[in-house]
This record gives C-alpha cells, sequence and structure tokens, in this order.
C-alpha cells in the first residue's frame, strides 16, 4: 500500500472523529505517547499520535488491529469499521506475503509446483528415455550396445497422448499430493498468524482493562483515604470543635506535668508567655495559645523551645493588625485559621494561620466575648460577661440565638453571675463555667433554664465545692473536667455525681511540676492527654494519660 493511500486512510478516519472522540482517543493512548501529544487533540495532534503508533509498531500499513480495538474502547464505531473495512480489502495482499514467505522456505517444492502448472498450460512433457542400466555408465554420458559400439543418449519430445500411461498417472498423483501438502501448510500457517493475532489482541486487551482496573482501586481507594481523614479531622479537630475522647472512668494521669510552651518567666518574648488564657491543640499536636497581655495568638509545635505569633504581637490596639487582651482562641482546619475573641476590642476575628497573613478580618463586632465554642454544625458560640449570656451565631450572621442565660446577673438556674469558659457537645447540649456563682451549668438544646452538674454554688475547697471554676471538657462518657482556678486543681465529675475527685494539682498553689497556679483551658488531644493552661506560671502544661 503506498503512502498516499495510506494518508487517504487516515485523513478519512480524521473526519469520522470528532473533538471529543479525539479527547478520549488522546486520553486512551495516553500511556503509549508522549506528554505533548497526549495533551494536543487538535487535528495535528491526532496525527502526531498516528506517527507515534507508526514509529512503535503497534500498527503498519497492514495491520490497525490496535487501533480498531482503541476505537471499540472510546465508543467511535465509524472509525473501527473503516478500519476494519480497509483491512479486509487489502487482505488478498496478505495471501500474497504467505506465498513469498514460503517460497524463501521451501525454494524446490514451491518451484515443482510452478513448474507442473507450466506443463499442465502447455499440453507437453520433456521424458528422457535411456537404455537399460546394464547398458549405461554412471555418468550416462556414453552407452554402449553388445557390440560396444557407442551410442549417445536420446531425448525425444513427445505429445501427451504418446506419454506412456504409467508415468503420467505417476505425475498427476504426484501434482496433486504436492498441492494438497502445500494447501494444508498454507492453512496451518495461516491458521497459526491468526491464533497469534488474535491471543495478542485478548492480551494486550486483558493487559489494558487489568490496568484501567487498578487505575480505578488506586483512584477510590485515594479517595477512600481523603473522606476518612476528612471524617477524622472533623471527629477530632474540625471546624474548631473540641475533642470528645473515649477515657476509662477509673483512668489516671501523671501526678507531674511536661511543659511544652513558656515556663520561662512572664515577658513578651517568643519562648515566653504573659498570663495565657485558653489554649487549642490540633491533630499534630501543635498548642496554640491565647497569650492575653502579650496581645497575641501565639504557637508552639511539638518539641519547639520557642513558639511562633501567627495573629496580634503588634502592641495592644484596635487596628486590624492588633489585638486587646485575646481571651479565647479556636483553630478552623477548613479554612486554616484561627478565630480569636479579641476580648476589650470587643469583637471576634479570624486570623489565616498562613505565615504571610498581617491581619484578621472581623467576624462579629459590638460583643463582649469571654471564651468562644464550636459545634460540627460549624455553628459558633460566645459567652458574654456584660450580657450574662450565651449565643450561638452561624457564621456571617451578627445577632445570633441565645441558648443559655440572657435573664440577668443572678444565681438562679436561668441566670449567671460571670460566664466564661464554655463546652458543647454533639447533640449541641452547652456546659457553661459560672465563674462567680462557683457551678458548672448544662443547658440542654433548647431548654430555658440549666441544671447544676459540678459544685454546690458555694465557694470552697471540698470535693462537692468549686472555687471561680474556668475550663471545661466533657469525654464521651459524660464525665466532667474543671479548671477549680482558685483552688489550683483539676477536677473530674462522673455524670451525676453530687462530688468530685483531683486528677491534677493540689489544693494550694506552687511552681512545681506536680503544681498549677490559677489554671484556666483545657483541652484533650487523641490520646487523652490533659493539657492545661497554668496562667499564673505563664505555662502549659502537658498530663500525660496512664
Amino acid at each position: 500500500m503506498n503512502a498516499h493511500h495510506l494518508r487517504a486512510i487516515i485523513l478519512k478516519l480524521q473526519d469520522r472523529l470528532s473533538g471529543d472522540d479525539r479527547k478520549r482517543l488522546h486520553f486512551f493512548f495516553g500511556q503509549d505517547v508522549p506528554r505533548r501529544i497526549r495533551d494536543d487533540p487538535s487535528l495535528g495532534g491526532t496525527l502526531s499520535l498516528m506517527e507515534c503508533l507508526f514509529d512503535q509498531d503497534k500498527i503498519n500499513e497492514e495491520n490497525f488491529t490496535f487501533l480498531i480495538h482503541a476505537f471499540e474502547a472510546i465508543q467511535c464505531v465509524d472509525a473501527a469499521k473503516l478500519l476494519r473495512e480497509h483491512m479486509r480489502q487489502i487482505q488478498p495482499n496478505e495471501i500474497k506475503q504467505s506465498m513469498r514467505s514460503l517460497a524463501e522456505i521451501m525454494p524446490i517444492t514451491i518451484k515443482q509446483l510452478l513448474d507442473d502448472q507450466q506443463d499442465d498450460k502447455y499440453g507437453t512433457q520433456r521424458c528422457e528415455f535411456s537404455l537399460p542400466d546394464s547398458n549405461i555408465y554412471d555418468n550416462n554420458k556414453v552407452v554402449t550396445n553388445s557390440n560396444d559400439a557407442d551410442i549417445s543418449p536420446t531425448t525425444a519430445i513427445i505429445d501427451n497422448q504418446t506419454t506412456p500411461p504409467l508415468q503420467l498417472k505417476r505425475k498427476q498423483i504426484f501434482s496433486t499430493t504436492l498441492i494438497l501438502w502445500i494447501c494444508l501448510c498454507l492453512f496451518f500457517v495461516m491458521l497459526i498468524i491468526l491464533l497469534g493475532a488474535i491471543s495478542r489482541i485478548y492480551i494486550r486487551r486483558e493487559l489494558q482493562n487489568n490496568l484501567q482496573l487498578k487505575e480505578n482501586i488506586l483512584a477510590e481507594r485515594k479517595k477512600c483515604n481523603e473522606t476518612i481523614q476528612r471524617l477524622n479531622d472533623k471527629l477530632k479537630y474540625g471546624h474548631g470543635v473540641r475533642n470528645i475522647p473515649w477515657i476509662a472512668v477509673d483512668a489516671r494521669w501523671s501526678s507531674n506535668g511536661v511543659t511544652v510552651a513558656g515556663g520561662n518567666g512572664k515577658g513578651n518574648a517568643t519562648n515566653q508567655l504573659n498570663h495565657p488564657s485558653d489554649l487549642f491543640v490540633d491533630g499534630d499536636q501543635i498548642v496554640v495559645i491565647a497569650d492575653f497581655d502579650n496581645h497575641r495568638i501565639i504557637q508552639w509545635k511539638k518539641g519547639d523551645a520557642n513558639g511562633q505569633i501567627i495573629a496580634g504581637g503588634n502592641g495592644e490596639g484596635n487596628r486590624l493588625d492588633q489585638l486587646d487582651h485575646p481571651s479565647s482562641v479556636l483553630i478552623d482546619k477548613e479554612t486554616d485559621s484561627v478565630i480569636i475573641c479579641d476580648r476589650l476590642n470587643r469583637r471576634v476575628v479570624r486570623w489565616s494561620r498562613r505565615s504571610n497573613a498581617t491581619t484578621g478580618e472581623i467576624l462579629l463586632n459590638k460583643v463582649h466575648c469571654r471564651v468562644l465554642a464550636m459545634d460540627d454544625q460549624k455553628h459558633l458560640y460566645v459567652s458574654d460577661t456584660e450580657k450574662y449570656e450565651v449565643r450561638r451565631y452561624q457564621l456571617g450572621d451578627q445577632s445570633g440565638m441565645l441558648v443559655a442565660g440572657g435573664n440577668g446577673q443572678g444565681n438562679g438556674t436561668n441566670q449567671f453571675q460571670w460566664p466564661t469558659h464554655l463546652f458543647v457537645d454533639r447533640q449541641q447540649n452547652v456546659y457553661v463555667s459560672d465563674n462567680s456563682n462557683h457551678r458548672i451549668m448544662k443547658w440542654n438544646k433548647g431548654a430555658k433554664e440549666g441544671i447544676i452538674v459540678a459544685g454546690d454554688q458555694s465557694e470552697g475547697n471540698t470535693l462537692t465545692q468549686s472555687n471561680y471554676p474556668e475550663g471545661i471538657l466533657v469525654d464521651a462518657l459524660g464525665t466532667i473536667y474543671v479548671a477549680d482556678s482558685w483552688n489550683h486543681r483539676v477536677m473530674r465529675w462522673p455524670q451525676g455525681s453530687k462530688q468530685g475527685t483531683m486528677i491534677v494539682g493540689e489544693n494550694d498553689s506552687g511552681a512545681g511540676a506536680n503544681r498549677l497556679n490559677s489554671p484556666r483551658g483545657l483541652f484533650f488531644d487523641e490520646h487523652g492527654n490533659l493539657y492545661v493552661v497554668d496562667c499564673y506560671n505563664n505555662r502549659i502544661q502537658r498530663f500525660s494519660i496512664e
């Protein structure tokens, strides 16, 4: 087949391919051709793809089976039909090629067959007669008779009608047998070629199917892993939700804490804190701290000696690059940012955790916030010490919804004296540290008043009392953990219990590893290790679960 005819076939193929067909074809051969050809589904790009397949000997002038399979796989029926019709037209040429191959393998046999065909055409036979063997020399050059006379060999041309019948019959049988053997050989050769082609197509198709199946499995596995990671992040730390671990009712923590941030005295260096108020720990055990009197948010990576300022740190003020006594902080994993209670600026702001962020954005304004919490629906909860209430906000909403208090200052079950720290469980029940009433209140979702779940509403240091409680945590069993601030201890109150047990600290202040000085915020990591804001020791302590 000449190059002009081959190009005509390829141009006809191009006419049957739409833009989408070319894109699918290039995608199908994505692993067989260079990337520049794969990513160029234009007419010229498709011609380059064909040339590449010719160069790789995946197709040739007489065999387009590989390309036909590709068109069938991308459901381009017209192009596949055109190539099949073309291959049927060139089939006789393939038979001639097979005959040429046989002539190279069996030249004598094929020559004899062709000679017999020539003899049959003219109806004559050339025969050589010789004298009896007893009178013939080995070289057949001289024949002698009984009289020793020289006799030359005799050659005669005779007509078929004069050929001896037995010799003619033998020759006919020999010619017929030879033709049958040649036909049988041709049949087996063609059968082997056909079986080889079919096997090659089948193996290639199976390999491609297996490769595609493997790619699909890997893609699905990647999606599943990403989904699992997102769900884990959401369950652990997603959208600023504090971790709710499963902790045994008789669990114990080390009596000596390990300092993970600060602990180098009061100051504004990056290895110091100044009356920290709250904290949040992400899944990588990065501790983010509201450094109250340094007017900044600072984070400590695990094992680091110094922290990194990620918000504020530009002095006390109300500019968007400043904070004024930040009292609470959350991590919003979805936006990789921190949400901050900018207390004395009476606002809630959000700062990106990325190092190039220099200013924050205001989410809520004119709110005297003390502490923030967030549920798994991304509702933001704010304790307001001026209005003695807790409100729930949808991000972007400035008015919010009252969920606890709002009935003025007091010690009734529908009132607060000084609401500080919050905890929201998965049922959107809200736990509030009613600081100056020395109690922990639980407000069930939709309730008009709360119930006392820790403390007996009197100031003191017995196991039934609290003394200006601050941080709160609630585990999956409903056990409540309270930073009993002025008693310098952390208490555990099992669900429904009338008294607690001390798990960290003592009843008096101190700076030792087993002491606290006015603890504030609390946090559990995914393993159940307890992080405590040791406010007047200007450090963050971690107590490992045993």
